[in-house]
């Protein structure tokens, strides 16, 4: 068994995105499991001339995602939030890798992952294409039986010892959200800062810095979108920032405005549903 290696936060603006958006996810079973993270499928149904656009704050891992019109495509984390405008009536099925999961999974170096978008047929060949039509064509369950079948048996035959050890750091990392600093879980895995960075950008593209910073931006995203109203000091100091100004600077460098403004915008999104409530 597997435990989690990656949240389920991430959506800006979530009760906003919930009225527009049906996001599912799915668990992976078997050995697959210990590749990728679960399956998930995004459904809308938008009115006649009406748009919407999904914010999502991305995690340190690589989707295998099947679309309408565009076809499968791989996509790597992202250094910034990704925006996906939405219109009429569609779906989206994907399957997410666990962080380095990608890597272990087809043996492919991470070094060029960040923000990188490639068609699936590059990597899995023509098959791949001739999988988007029968994923697109069915429910949710069917994609994950068919997905799950063509992604078995091509996983490795051979355990990967460093990606296990990547997992354990990974999994130590997202449960305690008092690891702060790179130093800590060198220390905590008795390792080098530049060996446990090699392993890194190795198998996720990313250094441990930039998921520690990620995993803290999810939650405060998470937190402000439950309490906009919350003292913004106080939340950098609960998070492990150790000012304000340095939350500030993280938080905008990724989601692109500071947290006082996404604060902002939760509290309109809450004001709109309580009125559409009403």
């Amino acid at each position: 068994m597997h435990g989690p290696t990656a949240s389920d936060k991430g959506i800006l603006r979530p009760q906003e995105a919930a009225r527009h958006i049906d996001l599912r996810r799915y668990p992976v079973t078997g050995p697959l499991a210990r590749y990728v993270e679960r399956f998930w499928a995004v459904h809308w149904d938008l009115p006649e001339g009406a748009s919407y656009e999904s914010v999502v704050v991305p995690h340190p891992c690589v989707n295998l995602s099947f679309m309408p019109g565009l076809g499968a495509e791989v996509h790597g984390p992202g250094l910034a939030v990704s925006r996906h405008p939405l219109t009429g009536r569609g779906r989206v099925f994907g399957a997410k890798f666990r962080p380095g999961g990608f890597t272990a999974f087809t043996g492919i170096g991470a070094a060029a992952f960040a923000d990188w978008v490639a068609g699936a047929g590059t990597i899995f060949g023509p098959e791949v294409e001739e999988l988007n039509a029968v994923v697109m064509s069915g429910g949710d369950e069917a994609a994950v039986e068919v997905v799950t079948r063509f992604l078995a048996p091509r996983m490795p035959e051979r355990e990967d010892v460093r990606y296990a050890e990547l997992l354990r750091i990974v999994t130590a990392m997202l449960e305690d959200r008092g690891i702060t600093r790179v130093d800590q879980v060198a220390s905590r895995f008795f390792m080098t800062q530049k060996a446990l960075q090699r392993l890194f950008q190795a198998y996720i593209g990313l250094g441990p810095k930039a998921l520690i910073c990620r995993y803290r931006i999810h939650d405060a995203a998470d937190r402000l979108a439950a309490e906009p109203g919350a003292d913004l000091a106080r939340l950098a100091s609960r998070l492990g920032w150790s000012d304000q100004a340095h939350f500030t600077h993280d938080f905008k460098d990724l989601i692109g405005f500071p947290p006082s403004e996404y604060a902002a915008q939760c509290a309109s999104a809450a004001r709109e549903l309580v009125m559409a409530l009403r």
